[in-house]
């Protein structure tokens, strides 16, 4: 299973979120989906050979949003941080 954060803009209620969860779980392979409207963002726990990043930004797109792609936490992209 691979967890992807993918960047969703427009949303503008928990109704939009619950749109975009309700279309995305009809994707195959998709486990499960947490979609924050706050933040414009979604965590999709997914099988990549059923449903790739791509898969999921195309059926983000196709609800009305845009999906710009996969998020990054700022610690990863962060360079010299202790851990």
């Amino acid at each position: 299973m691979t967890i992807s954060i993918v960047q969703i803009g427009g949303m503008l209620s928990v109704l939009s979120a619950q749109g975009v969860e309700k279309q995305l779980m009809k994707l195959a392979g998709i486990n499960k989906i947490e979609v924050n409207y706050v933040s414009g963002s979604a965590t999709v726990t997914h099988d990549d050979q059923l449903a790739s990043l791509r898969d999921i930004q195309k059926a983000v797109k196709a609800c009305g949003y845009h999906c710009s792609g996969e998020l990054l936490p700022k610690h990863v992209c962060q360079t010299g941080v202790n851990q």
